[in-house]
């Protein structure tokens, strides 16, 4: 199967760009001109914002960059403040392709449908704030886009640029990267165990390479909502718990739930159903409860659709509880589990 494709024509980009901003645009009323506070420099442009505590957007230009770009920021809007700090950069490269640029515009062969994507890489000049660290700390789920001369590169999906979800799925990765620079700013990963953690992280992704290929349009648009699926799955496991149990994730495991040391609860999120997916999820729901307590709960989540009947039943002899969520339907699309 196709891989999904990186956009690099330069009217392509500048045509995904467009429908980017009107789409965001148009759901975010314009706040006038507001100064924009970076670590090298300021400037001032049109911030578009809904609230304060909001996302807050602007767009404009960096051609005299040493990798000129189209310049989308993105951050969490103060009304009182003249001046805004910015949370996240989706820049796109205007007259290269350069992966030395986090944001990115990717499509899908099948259906030629666009997606905003950034690769991770959240900057902030600060000790700490890495691709490895916030991949590891987020869990952000990335597929594999193939770019020219023969070679592919790793990026989280935001978006589909004409959707009108768009904006929602901005804010959402906007949350998630404010939330991972004030856990550094707190200390909270300058541990043993996060380094640990993200050293872990760094070889599941090379282990997971090659596993990524050929999602078609309604897999990738399920992608870019792993994490919520997740912290629906904890706020569930939260409400439920004793007062013994402490719910988490790991670089390897989507969420558990451990009580009075052990392991009780297992989830693992997948976002497609075909084999090589159910296969991986079952080898980690068995590996990671290796030795747990007789009665642990394995759970797979994934997308409403057919398993082929053998996995079925393997599931069931493996004792594999399968959950089911689906995404509403319209353009601003939520999921929920069933």
């Amino acid at each position: 199967m196709d891989l999904y494709i990186q956009v690099e024509v330069a009217g392509h980009k500048r045509a995904a760009q467009r429908e980017m901003e009107k789409i965001v645009k148009g759901a975010l009323p314009s706040q006038g001109i507001r100064n924009i506070g970076f670590p090298s420099g300021n400037r001032d442009e049109t911030i578009y914002a809904q609230a304060d505590g909001k996302l807050w957007c602007a767009f404009g230009s960096a051609e005299d960059a040493r990798v000129p770009r189209r310049w989308n920021a993105f951050g969490i809007y103060e009304g009182r403040r003249y001046s805004q700090t910015i949370t996240v950069e989706i820049n796109i490269p205007t007259d290269s392709n350069s992966a030395s640029v986090a944001g990115f515009f990717a499509r899908d062969p099948a259906t030629n449908a666009v997606y905003l994507m950034h690769d991770g890489s959240v900057g902030g000049g600060k000790p700490g704030v890495s691709r490895s660290a916030f991949l590891a700390w987020s869990r952000r789920e990335l597929v594999e886009v193939e770019r020219s001369g023969d070679k592919s590169r790793d990026g989280i999906v935001i978006g589909r640029v004409d959707s009108r979800g768009l904006p929602e799925r901005i804010w959402s990765f906007v949350r998630e990267v404010r939330a991972f620079k004030d856990a550094v700013d707190k200390g909270e990963l300058d541990s043993e165990s996060m380094r640990r953690r993200a050293a872990e992280w760094d070889e599941y992704r090379k282990e997971s390479a090659g596993r990524r290929r050929g999602r078609r349009r309604a897999e990738i648009d399920y992608v870019s909502y792993h994490g919520d699926v997740v912290d629906l799955l904890k706020n569930e496991c939260e409400r439920r718990k004793t007062s013994q149990g402490v719910v988490s994730n790991s670089p390897l495991i989507d969420l558990f739930v451990k009580t009075r040391g052990s392991i009780t609860e297992i989830y693992e999120v997948k976002t497609s159903l075909n084999r090589q997916t159910l296969y991986t999820a079952m080898g980690q729901l068995m590996t990671h409860t290796l030795g747990a307590v007789p009665n642990v709960r394995r759970v797979l989540v994934v997308p409403e659709g057919a398993i082929p009947d053998d996995l079925s039943r393997c599931l069931d002899g493996l004792q594999i509880d399968v959950r089911r969520f689906k995404l509403t339907v319209g353009s601003e699309r939520t999921p929920v589990l069933l």
